[in-house]
């Protein structure tokens, strides 16, 4: 299936395009993303969108919001995302 990226806020400085387009399994849940997301990606990405479980490949941080076509999701939770769908990803905005 076909989905479109886009990064948000802090996410969106350190990337080099505002959107990408993954093509991934059916099924597939936010977090098994984050791999495909992060290959060739700039160094600072990888800190602001991803995590790492000891064993498991990166996931998205807990702090970053996954929003699917305008609702916000569980990014663990398989089958949510379906072919054509837009993602934005959210990470948590600083300053004060």
């Amino acid at each position: 299936m076909k989905i479109t990226v886009q990064f948000l806020g802090q996410a969106r400085q350190l990337s080099s395009t505002d959107q990408v387009t993954l093509h991934v399994e059916e099924g597939a849940s936010v977090d098994e993303l984050i791999p495909h997301l992060l290959t060739g990606s700039p160094d600072g990405l990888d800190v602001i969108l991803s995590e790492l479980s000891e064993g498991k490949e990166p996931q998205l941080r807990r702090s970053v919001m996954a929003i699917r076509n305008n609702e916000t999701i569980d990014p663990s939770t398989r089958d949510l995302l379906k072919d054509g769908d837009e993602l934005s990803l959210l990470p948590p905005m600083a300053g004060g």
